[in-house]
């Protein structure tokens, strides 16, 4: 007669812990830079999570519906959660803020514990996939006022404790490979940020749009041409940029003259504008030339006074000052443009 023995114990055997099985550690980590932003930026709470390493690693877990398997993180920070500049005459602060995911949506709540798996619930927030191999945080800094520009650091400490069994028996008692913290098990996590100014971008390019001998076939720079400048701005932050702070102010080319009726081309118009993708909600008006209200400015005198009336003799124009009205979209672009005769 034979039993079910032999098949119980090979199957017990076949679920039995591979000797393979690495220990958990708790490491410190750092620095890790979180980027580069602008005062604006920070102020406005633009800057994205980054991803920074925990310093919890188990190299053989496999998260597994095992009942008392546990993970749980303390994050705590002696300074408040501040990033300090590096100069010690800025004293000026910026903060951070600690989550479980790339979104922000758990945050870290400071000194409570979060626990990213606890006994049968098989990582609920779906936060660790299917390991628990070097766990990440994720930060995201901002500020209350403006910092000055420069290099900020910054650390906090996150308490880990764990649980984790290869395999259960009967009453729940382990009977595989078992790791388990004795107490909290601490890793200091470091920090930092570069503040750095990202004013608006200015290129400038001319071209000839009328010759007086080939008209606007190809035409050359000659005396009697026509030319167009344009201006083009750019955004680089990832915020606006206040309103109606952007002004340019461009000095007339050497032998060069405003041509207020135009480039030569079949358009007239004096200023044109076009948006670049994405658009930057910028507007210029222009009215006419003697205007004081709108956003074309004439100087005959380096930009010293703006109220110069250029129909009067436009050679004596020295400056033009373009204000552009509104906001200007995080990394957009928009450009004006204006002609020019050459004598």
């Amino acid at each position: 007669m034979t039993t079910g023995l032999p098949k119980l114990f090979f199957a017990v055997l076949a679920c039995a812990p591979s000797s393979a099985w690495a220990a958990c550690t708790v490491t410190n980590t750092g620095p890790t830079a979180l980027g580069t932003y602008s005062p604006p930026a920070l102020v406005n709470g633009a800057p994205p999570y980054s991803a920074v390493p925990g310093g919890f690693d188990c190299p053989g877990t496999v998260i597994s519906l095992l009942t008392g398997n546990f993970l749980r993180a303390t994050v705590t920070s002696a300074d408040g959660f501040k990033l300090t500049s590096t100069n010690a005459a800025d004293t000026v602060t910026a903060r951070y803020v600690v989550a479980a995911d790339s979104a922000g949506a758990y945050p870290f709540t400071p000194g409570t514990p979060f626990v990213y798996m606890n006994g049968g619930i098989i990582n609920l927030l779906g936060l660790l996939g299917g390991t628990a191999r070097n766990v990440q945080v994720h930060v995201r800094p901002s500020s209350l006022t403006a910092v000055k520009p420069g290099t900020y650091t910054g650390s906090f400490t996150i308490g880990w404790e764990w649980r984790f069994c290869s395999l259960l028996g009967v009453l729940g008692i382990c009977v595989g490979t078992l790791d388990q913290s004795s107490t909290v098990t601490s890793a200091r996590v470091d920090v930092t940020m570069i503040v750095s100014a990202r004013p608006v971008a200015v290129v400038i390019t001319t071209r000839t749009t009328y010759d007086p001998i080939s008209a606007t076939n190809n035409p050359r720079a000659i005396p009697g041409s026509k030319q167009r400048t344009t201006i083009t701005l750019t955004n680089p932050d990832i915020v606006a940029v206040d309103a109606n702070s952007v002004a340019v102010v461009l000095p007339t080319p050497t032998r060069a003259a405003v041509a207020l009726d135009g480039d030569g081309t079949a358009s007239p118009a004096f200023v044109t504008t076009a948006e670049g993708s994405p658009a930057s909600s910028l507007a210029v008006t222009y009215a006419t030339p003697a205007s004081t209200t709108d956003d074309v400015d004439f100087s005959a005198n380096g930009g010293t006074s703006w109220s110069y009336d250029p129909t009067v003799a436009p050679q004596a124009v020295t400056t033009i000052r373009i204000r552009p009205r509104g906001t200007m979209a995080a990394g957009s672009s928009f450009s004006v443009s204006l002609p020019y005769a050459l004598f």
